[in-house]
């Protein structure tokens, strides 16, 4: 009847959970309506409107940094949180009823020579260990997706500002080199679905620096905000976008070396643990065994004549 209990409430907290964040977002949305109608200039609001229809801080922005954007993603995250956390404190609660942590720790403690005492306190905080660790699963899962779409801007970024830079020393204007870049670009990487809205940014009307802060908010990687600044900078003070490019793209060449000469020199350090876990084992084989077999044949020698046998 308990465990019926428990599994009824695992049920029913995320319907409650999406109902009340439903009731929380029609408010907000309203009031979202109601403040855009009162002001009569949205261009004022430039620095608000950054991630999409409103500033996302906290958990809605990682999320949608991440690429997680759906508008249930926030409540989701939260709920399967409190889910898993709910699930962790049942399986603690069942394993105690039922005297398994209790065993687990006599039979700890009944290992010899003292080891088992050590090993006890461990022994109690493993649960509560296994219950973080499960609460944090979610976390862990959408910061694995944020570095993964961090490390594809990365990636695609040198690639694509040559290309840039070719264009406009062949005389083509920004915006048509990258309409040409973006026609020749994988439509599911992360770095052209990000600048594919920028384009669609423009093409609503918003001015082009309106457009690029608002791309460097919502990608948020510190090598393509530099390239955005610069961009920003050059269409601020009406600087040849070409010689920007030209000098954006030298300097991520330079940058794209020298993190490859500090991966070079790290390869050394990296080898030192394969060498002492295959190499080193090997190596006393080898070297110590023929002796160890001498020193046990010697000692079964002055054994057997110490005994007579």
């Amino acid at each position: 009847m308990e465990l019926l209990a428990w599994i009824l409430f695992l049920v029913l907290m995320p319907v409650i959970g999406f109902q009340i964040w439903r009731v929380v977002s029609n408010q907000s949305s309203i009031q979202n309506r109601l403040q855009s109608q009162n002001s009569p200039d949205d261009e004022s609001n430039d620095g608000e409107f950054f991630l999409g229809e409103g500033s996302l801080p906290g958990i809605s922005g990682w999320l949608f940094r991440a690429g997680l954007r759906s508008p249930s993603a926030p409540i989701f995250f939260w709920t399967l949180t409190l889910s898993l956390f709910t699930l962790g404190l049942v399986m603690w609660f069942r394993l105690d009823r039922l005297g398994a942590i209790d065993s687990a720790t006599d039979f700890i403690r009944s290992i010899p020579g003292g080891v088992g005492n050590v090993m006890v306190p461990f022994a109690l905080s493993a649960p509560w260990f296994f219950i973080v660790v499960l609460t944090l699963a979610p976390t862990l899962f959408v910061r694995s997706i944020r570095q993964r779409r961090v490390l594809a801007v990365e990636q695609d970024l040198p690639l694509f500002l040559d290309l840039l830079n070719t264009l406009a020393q062949a005389g083509v204007g920004f915006d048509a080199a990258l309409d040409r870049v973006l026609d020749a670009s994988s439509s599911d990487r992360p770095l052209a679905m990000e600048l594919r809205i920028f384009q669609a940014d423009t093409l609503a009307g918003r001015s082009r620096v309106h457009s690029l802060q608002r791309l460097m908010h919502r990608v948020k990687v510190p090598v393509f905000s530099t390239f955005i600044s610069a961009i920003l900078q050059a269409e601020q003070v009406g600087a040849g976008m070409g010689e920007t490019l030209r000098v954006q793209a030298k300097e991520m060449r330079a940058r794209r070396r020298e993190k490859a000469s500090a991966a070079a020199m790290a390869v050394p350090t990296l080898l030192v643990l394969p060498m002492v876990i295959g190499f080193l084992p090997g190596i006393f084989v080898v070297l110590l065994g023929p002796m160890i077999f001498q020193a046990f044949g010697a000692m079964g020698q002055t054994l057997r004549g110490v005994t007579g046998q």
